[in-house]
């Protein structure tokens, strides 16, 4: 009976390490069969993004957080500063008999009709654009400055009081409020343009739209009865330049404004110059997923232009702006899509997306960026032609009868940056004279 009792636990001692052994097989096996499938995967990234055959493409593909290895620079960027605006141009706040809009929507401008006649669609839709007249009691104070950017001096608004039109650029200088709202506040000798939700969205962006639109210096700036002049928000730019900040527009509006050879203490006592300002924008990692990137490239752009209409020398970090800029513009390139677009992402995917107003907002600050900083022979190249056709068209499907007023700011944003752009190419590329535009 005992025998029997032993051999009967014998066995079942032995039936269980059976079991263990072919568990701990099966483990091993599986274990090894899954090392061998993450050895065979490929890497999402371990080959650099390729432009697809087709005309479709994915919705969105990421793409690594750097920009490629840097390219050799490009010598031959020719400088194009503004001219010199006409005395009409400095003087704030004339009223001008408003236009009459336009009895007929915005004549029919699809892919195909901008491309057949780029010239000639670009002027009618800048036309049809610069007619809108945004109440300033209806919008706030960045976006009635976004969209002074396309159309500078030009730009119209209607004031609070019988429906007077005005200028708007000298609605911002003169502080009008927008939806309660004023732009900046006067210190002593210190115009302090304001920062933030309903202001200037980044710093420098009023000095930077004044630049881009030719406005003198001796242009006066008030607040009420305390008259000051556009000299003192140069100033206070100047002083107000700090390390590690984001000078990006900063850099746009004093390239304009102060000569290369020219230095100036902060408020810490600390020397700049605008070769400062460029090595300090070249140390900072601008966020490349939104305008912080092309907010930069514009500023580099400005300066190494201030530079080369100065005839002097390229070296030093104006020399490292050039290849910098000839890094990301031959990136911006290689990330655009066959339609001319660019992803909502900026430089940190490539791809189409459904968010119109988010592709057009990307497509608008990019080749803004291209248009601006490119040699103007390279302009004419194909892939620039199909980014303006590309903005150009979705601004054009949105028509001109939504108000202002009635978008966010992302959307009007886009629309304003889209026809900088375009206004940037015309001028660069046909030569055109937007101080007639009518």
């Amino acid at each position: 009976m005992f025998t029997l009792s032993c051999q009967i636990r014998l066995r079942f001692v032995l039936v269980v390490f059976a079991a263990v052994l072919i568990e701990v097989t099966c483990c091993d096996f599986l274990q090894a069969q899954g090392q061998n499938l993450r050895n065979t995967q490929p890497s999402r990234y371990s080959q650099p993004p390729v432009q697809p055959e087709e005309p479709a493409e994915p919705e969105s593909e990421p793409l690594p957080q750097t920009v490629p290895p840097q390219f050799q620079p490009t010598p031959q960027v020719q400088p194009v500063l503004p001219q010199t605006p006409s005395p009409s141009q400095t003087q704030p706040m004339q009223p001008q008999p408003q236009r009459p809009l336009p009895n007929q929507p915005l004549p029919p401008l699809d892919m195909q009709s901008i491309a057949n006649d780029p010239h000639g669609a670009i002027q009618r839709l800048m036309v049809a654009n610069v007619r809108r007249r945004p109440v300033l009691a209806e919008i706030t104070p960045d976006q009635l400055l976004a969209y002074c950017y396309p159309f500078g001096s030009q730009t119209m608004a209607i004031g609070n009081a019988g429906g007077q039109p005005m200028y708007a650029v000298g609605a911002l200088c003169w502080n009008f409020p927008c939806q309660g709202k004023t732009l900046f506040r006067i210190n002593g000798d210190q115009v302090v343009a304001r920062v933030g939700h309903g202001y200037q969205q980044h710093p420098g962006s009023f000095l930077a739209m004044l630049a881009f639109s030719e406005i003198l210096p001796d242009y006066e700036i008030r607040n009420g009865n305390d008259i000051r002049t556009l000299a003192n928000l140069i100033a206070t730019e100047k002083r107000s330049c700090t390390r590690g900040q984001n000078l990006g527009l900063v850099l746009a509006g004093l390239a304009f404004y102060t000569s290369p050879d020219e230095h100036w203490s902060n408020t810490t006592g600390e020397t700049w110059s605008l070769e400062r300002l460029v090595a300090e924008e070249l140390s900072r990692r601008a966020d490349q997923s939104n305008v912080d990137v092309t907010n930069q490239l514009l500023g580099l752009a400005a300066a190494v232009r201030a530079c080369q209409a100065a005839n002097r020398p390229l070296t030093g970090p104006f020399a490292e702006a050039v290849a910098y800029l000839d890094t990301y513009q031959r990136f911006a390139l290689s990330i655009q899509n066959n339609d001319g677009t660019w992803h909502p992402n900026f430089f940190i995917s490539k791809g189409t997306s459904s968010d119109a107003d988010s592709v057009l907002y990307a497509s608008a600050h990019i080749l803004r960026a291209l248009v601006y900083s490119l040699p103007r022979e390279e302009l004419r190249q194909p892939q620039i032609q199909r980014g303006v056709v590309a903005v150009a068209t979705i601004i054009a499907k949105k028509g001109v009868g939504t108000p202002l007023s009635q978008m966010s700011f992302r959307q009007l944003d886009g629309i304003a940056v889209g026809l900088h752009a375009i206004r940037i190419y015309d001028e660069r590329v046909y030569g055109t004279d937007y101080s007639t535009l009518e």
